[in-house]
């Protein structure tokens, strides 16, 4: 027991006793290995600014454009603030909607995108009135 004593050493967070050449306390958990050699990097070599590229001086801005969308039918490159294809004349994502499915497509009403407005309201209407027959019932039968 007593050269257990003599050959540990002590944990420098917790000052704990840990045999020699322990990855670890087993105390606190801390690392105990030593830490290893930073790699010493070369110099970087002297830009002389009176004949560098303005690039190499950070003077001209070399990071990305302005952003752009792809048009889905011609694939022109839009400037982002453009709502249509100044090739073509497609709107913003036209072509995707064609290739999709219906957008809202309610089972046994059918696609509320190709519904005339009036359609769509009598749909509403009488949603709101099924609502409010099904409270009345609920509120009859709990009351």
């Amino acid at each position: 027991m007593d050269d257990l004593l003599e050959t540990a050493t002590r944990c420098p967070h917790c000052r704990a006793s840990v045999r020699p050449g322990a990855p670890w306390c087993t105390l606190c958990h801390a690392d105990l290995r030593p830490a290893p050699q930073a790699a010493v990097a070369p110099p970087a070599p002297r830009i002389d600014p009176l004949t560098a590229p303005a690039e190499a001086l950070g003077l001209v801005k070399t990071g990305p454009r302005d952003p752009t969308w792809p048009c889905t039918t011609c694939g022109a490159s839009n400037a982002i603030s453009n709502d249509a294809c100044v090739a073509c004349g497609a709107g913003f994502l036209a072509g995707l909607r064609d290739s999709e499915g219906p957008l809202l497509e309610i089972p046994g009403v059918g696609d509320l995108t190709r519904m005339s407005r009036g359609r769509r309201m009598l749909i509403a209407f009488g949603v709101v009135l099924a609502v409010i027959a099904l409270v009345a019932l609920l509120g009859l039968l709990f009351s």
